[in-house]
């Protein structure tokens, strides 16, 4: 009896655990995404957020039109180009640090995060004062006479890039840094006193137990790429279109089903670069140390 009555008073308090959080995640994320996805099937109204009627035009519109194939591509493209900066020199970054003093690591590591803390905005203003006309790589060229006239950096591909990858590479360090960090020396010994070389102990022993960092870091550089409005917008310019600017451009002309729709789009593409990082890189458990 008294089995029973602890066993009651275990499960009660395991559902008074899980409870808040499950309801947070209910209210403030479930319902909303489902609101959502209602909306983006209504066509659009001069009057109302969205008409009565229910249509399939938006998605088929996002399908269809060569417009947003190009979008689609682009951001997809500029997602890529992000992952494989940050994953180059983050990693490469990442490496150099993971064999330091823990305090040192974590002085460095907070050195890394320090930029974090200042507004997107605030960073996107200082690139647009260093890649513009007037700017001071422009300045620098000019005055030695390497250039007649300014170049345009800014309102290009490459300015988005640059600007999105020191937003995004500390992220990628962290991840890696604290992966790495925990592997256990002993696995690298062990393949060294079986005479493989750093090549080979790097790819089958350093590479498949920091996968577990290197994923995370990714998945956490291509979502936040995904929603990098305000640093896309400002050094990319209205020419440099993703989709998440045409987001905003929607609910800015209150066409509130279209911008639904788009934002589902977003989501989907969110989901199968998602799930193949995760099948490409398939991570394992890192082992801590001994």
């Amino acid at each position: 009896m008294a089995s029973g009555s602890f066993r009651l008073t275990r499960r009660w308090a395991a559902f008074a655990l899980v409870a808040p959080p499950l309801l947070v995640f209910l209210v403030f994320f479930v319902v909303p995404l489902v609101s959502l996805f209602w909306v983006s099937f209504h066509a659009p109204s001069q009057s109302e957020l969205y008409g009565p009627e229910l249509t399939l035009e938006h998605y088929a519109t996002i399908l269809t039109d060569p417009f947003y194939h190009t979008i689609i591509l682009r951001t997809l493209s500029t997602g890529a180009v992000i992952l494989a900066l940050c994953l180059v020199l983050g990693y490469a970054t990442a490496y150099v640090l993971a064999p330091l003093p823990p305090r040192k690591r974590l002085l460095l590591l907070l050195l890394l995060v320090v930029p974090l803390m200042v507004s997107n905005v605030v960073r996107a203003y200082g690139w647009i004062a260093i890649l513009g006309r007037q700017g001071l790589v422009n300045a620098v060229l000019r005055d030695t006479g390497l250039i007649e006239r300014p170049l345009l950096l800014l309102n290009s591909f490459e300015a988005v890039s640059f600007g999105l990858m020191t937003i995004m590479l500390p992220y990628m360090v962290i991840s890696v840094a604290n992966a790495l960090a925990s592997i256990d020396a002993q696995y690298k010994e062990a393949a060294q006193s079986l005479r493989a070389d750093p090549v080979r102990t790097f790819i089958h022993v350093t590479w498949p137990l920091s996968s577990p960092g290197v994923a995370s870091g990714m998945l956490l550089v291509f979502l936040l790429t995904l929603s990098a409005y305000v640093t896309i917008t400002l050094l990319g310019g209205p020419r440099m279109k993703l989709l998440v600017s045409l987001v905003f451009d929607s609910v800015g002309s209150f066409r509130w089903p279209l911008a639904a729709a788009i934002s589902f789009a977003l989501l989907v593409m969110a989901l199968i670069v998602s799930g193949l990082i995760m099948a490409l890189l398939r991570p394992q458990r890192v082992q801590g140390r001994g």
